[in-house]
């Protein structure tokens, strides 16, 4: 059991614009890994027993202090839930850590989901350990009234006022776990309640992380099993898993049982899917021969019926579209033809478009005046070893410009749309795609 705020894990500490944030380790370097976010107001303790058992079992543990808690020094000012978000990323820069499984319990679990909106294609897959989905009303009345803080008093009383919360909170759990929350409440200060704020100011998307990998897990005395219908409404496809015994701190009162679990999701997701609808690869590419995977729910269908080939028509049994189609070598100015080319470019701007839009919602960044240029040219690819015909194949050119958005900060959306549309995943690892990005500066 853990008693104190050190612990015996490998700890270290990176320096940050706002200060030094502290975390424990374990695992090897190549092992898949799993960023760990604790509940408020307490610190990355909370999993110091499970770190080796995670180890044990192949998987990476990096368990942080969030800033202003445990030993990480205080970010400048109140942070709103996306700031925190942010921070983790930031956090995991700075450690040196790309993809990665998120857990989170409690206030972690909200800052990890927003942290797998903003930075999605790094995201292996998610964890909640316990996941306040409150409703408005329940959001407003813990807003006014939950966790008052409290007043340093010359006799010590201030002490007493922790220890009793800490018990009423959890009355089951043991004296040293106790004690070392007191330790971890007074590290924060008389405001703890920070972070917990931040939480009820903020409402998350649930909706928009479908497709990410994810894992409900958590004791069965844990404070939000109560929640256990919404939170499974929210994640109809992420399966439950209860501890039996377990309260909030289930990682140190039964690490082996938590590890188990939690490495299993971990490493079942390892080189996974990053959860993109679409299921493409963040590191790229199902590229021919890898069977195509099934749709599991279908949104919508279009039909279009042609006739004549490419110098024929088009009609589509489902929409307005009713165009000719012509050769582009015979197409004489005032031609009112098209050609697959065009239609197939067409569809992958307009998707890419839609695409974006999404990108910059969970990133919740606005774009300004964004186009997409889509260029598809036929050509043809010589036969491999040079022996027999050539075949007919396409090449794609996409162009995203939008002049009010940060060239960076484009270029990042980018990325995350070409996870999203549709196109882009049916296409990769089949047909080339060069993308060039403008944006202001």
């Amino acid at each position: 059991m853990t008693t104190h705020l050190r612990g015996s894990a490998h700890r270290d500490y990176v320096t940050l614009p706002w200060g030094r944030v502290h975390y424990r380790h374990a695992g090897d370097q190549d092992a898949p890994v799993v960023l760990m976010l604790h509940q408020s107001p307490l610190s990355s303790a909370t999993y110091e027993p499970a770190l080796a058992p995670l180890a044990a079992r192949g998987v990476r543990a990096v368990a942080v202090d969030t800033p202003g808690f445990g030993m990480s020094d205080a970010a400048p000012g109140p942070w709103s839930i996306p700031e925190y978000a942010r921070a983790v990323w930031q956090i995991a820069d700075a450690i040196g850590l790309d993809s990665v499984h998120l857990l989170g319990q409690h206030t972690g679990a909200i800052v990890a989901a927003e942290a797998a909106l903003q930075q999605r294609r790094r995201v292996r897959g998610l964890v909640f350990q316990g996941i306040p989905l409150y409703s408005d009303e329940e959001r407003a009345e813990k807003s006014a009234s939950y966790a008052p803080g409290y007043t340093p008093a010359d006799d010590g009383g201030h002490l007493r006022v922790i220890w009793d919360r800490v018990r009423w909170l959890y009355p089951t759990i043991g004296a040293e776990s106790a004690s070392r929350q007191v330790a971890e409440y007074l590290s924060v200060g008389p405001d703890y309640a920070v972070a917990y704020r931040a939480v009820f100011a903020h409402r998350l998307d649930t909706a928009a992380l479908a497709g990410i990998p994810t894992l409900l897990l958590h004791g069965g005395d844990d404070v939000l099993n109560r929640m256990n219908k919404e939170v499974q409404a929210a994640f109809p496809d992420a399966p439950l898993t209860v501890i039996p015994g377990g309260t909030d701190f289930v990682a140190e009162e039964q690490p082996e049982e938590f590890a188990s679990a939690l490495a299993a999701h971990v490493r079942a997701h390892a080189d996974g899917e990053s959860g993109e609808s679409g299921g493409a690869s963040a590191a790229g590419a199902r590229g021919r021969g890898t069977a195509p995977v099934p749709l599991s729910k279908s949104l919508y269908t279009a039909t279009v019926e042609a006739e004549g080939g490419r110098a024929g028509r088009v009609h589509s049994l489902t929409g307005a579209l009713d165009l000719p189609l012509s050769r582009p070598a015979d197409r004489a100015d005032g031609d009112p033809g098209s050609d697959p080319e065009e239609l197939f470019a067409a569809g992958f701007a307009a998707c890419f478009r839609s695409a974006l839009d999404v990108a910059a919602r969970r990133r919740r960044t606005a774009l300004a005046a964004t186009t997409v240029t889509a260029s598809v040219t036929l050509g043809t690819t010589a036969s491999t070893g040079g022996s027999g015909p050539d075949r007919y194949g396409l090449a794609v050119a996409l162009h995203v410009s939008d002049p009010g958005v940060p060239a960076d900060e484009l270029t990042e959306l980018v990325a995350d749309a070409d996870l999203i549309c549709p196109y882009a995943n049916a296409i990769r690892g089949n047909i080339p795609v060069s993308t060039q990005v403008t944006g202001k500066g």
